[in-house]
């Protein structure tokens, strides 16, 4: 590799470090009240749990303990027209409530045993809206649980971050920017022109940030837009992306914590398609929708107003994405009928097609069961 690439490397890796610290400027804190319990309780019993009142590296549980978190904050007057985010990192998952303790958004922390090289598992920033204030003052709820996303004990399980921030949401639209072509160039070949072009797109880019003012950040991304407005000429190739979040019913934490992370991961799914009008989302496994119909009624009526839209897919013919090499063949035979069952009885909807992607070996007779049952597709 050339002297100069590796110094345009070192320095578009400074930049996004960089821009990663000033997407988000804390303007105050946040009080945290939590109720800690050994098991998930209610919204209405909220307050059964021991109090702690927590500062930030405070420890509030052990594995799969549980506790309802109470935040309390007032955004200073000099920011209220400001873009305001709150950032929470509570060494576990949680999800936030509206004021009738109805899921609204999942939250999950940074620390985990997750490949970092895949992408940044955290969900940590919650943008302030009506339903987290009262009063004029910031005042909400969160469901916890003490663990990461693969069910451990992380960080001994403390009090991360409690922040109140403002988000310059040019800055981060920046950064994806950036990241799609630094992540591109991962894929071609060192070698080639277009490798290159990337790479000094991203170097300008770099370049034009000086004290990240408005225009250095436009002047900036209009570098990036010419690579990212490139056609691949030489694949006439077209994408469909649609969302989805897998999800173990059972594996490394206890069954009701799985209930809980299907609230968690299914409300921040909606904020998303309120968010982005393009963006569908899909997911699988009637069990799951189950527990939300039983547990998350509120919840359960908003995913079935966007599969009527359109854009929430159902996945999957099973009840559950099964093991299909253990099992016999009656058993796939009712996982095909109950699923399909469920998903035409429940959202009116002819599932097609088996999604079936983290088991381990597929058994001989899941084409035969398939084309009996009316599924003709497998993913």
């Amino acid at each position: 590799m050339p002297h100069n690439m590796k110094a345009y490397i070192k320095q578009i890796k400074k930049t996004f470090r960089r821009i990663e610290e000033e997407i988000y400027t804390e303007i105050g804190g946040l009080d945290a009240v939590a109720y800690v319990t050994k098991e998930p309780v209610s919204f209405e019993n909220r307050f059964s749990g021991k109090k702690i009142d927590l500062k930030v590296n405070q420890p509030w549980g052990g594995l799969f303990d549980c506790a309802w978190f109470n935040f309390t904050g007032l955004v200073p007057k000099e920011h209220e027209d400001k873009n305001i985010v709150l950032i929470i990192d509570l060494s576990g998952e949680a999800y936030i409530t509206d004021k009738k303790g109805n899921p609204i958004q999942g939250i999950t922390t940074k620390a985990s045993e997750y490949d970092f090289s895949l992408g940044k598992p955290v969900k940590k920033i919650v943008y302030l809206k009506d339903e987290l204030m009262s009063e004029g003052k910031i005042d909400f709820w969160a469901d916890a649980g003490c663990n990461d996303l693969f069910g451990n004990l992380v960080n001994n399980g403390v009090l991360v971050e409690c922040k109140i921030a403002i988000c310059n949401e040019e800055l981060k639209s920046l950064y994806y920017d950036l990241e799609v072509l630094s992540e591109l160039m991962t894929q071609i070949p060192e070698d080639s022109a277009q490798y290159h072009t990337i790479l000094h797109s991203l170097y300008n880019s770099s370049n034009a940030l000086g004290s990240c003012t408005y225009d250095e950040i436009k002047n900036a991304k209009e570098i990036a837009a010419v690579e990212l407005n490139r056609k691949c000429a030489d694949a006439p190739l077209k994408i469909s992306a649609i969302g989805h979040a897998h999800l173990d019913l059972a594996w490394r934490w206890p069954i009701r914590e799985t209930i809980r992370k299907g609230a968690r991961t299914f409300s921040t799914a909606l904020m998303n398609l309120e968010k982005y009008p393009d963006y569908v989302f899909g997911a699988s496994q009637p069990q799951l929708y189950v527990w939300m119909k039983e547990n998350y009624p509120v919840l359960y009526k908003r995913i079935k107003e966007y599969v009527k839209k359109g854009r929430w897919e159902a996945q999957g013919a099973m009840w559950v994405e099964s093991d299909t090499n253990i099992t016999g063949a009656e058993s796939l035979v009712r996982q095909v009928i109950y699923g399909k069952r469920f998903f035409k009885e429940e959202f009116g909807i002819d599932v097609r097609t088996l999604w079936l992607p983290d088991v381990f070996g597929y058994s001989a007779a899941i084409p035969q069961i398939l084309k009996k049952s009316g599924v003709d597709f497998f993913m």
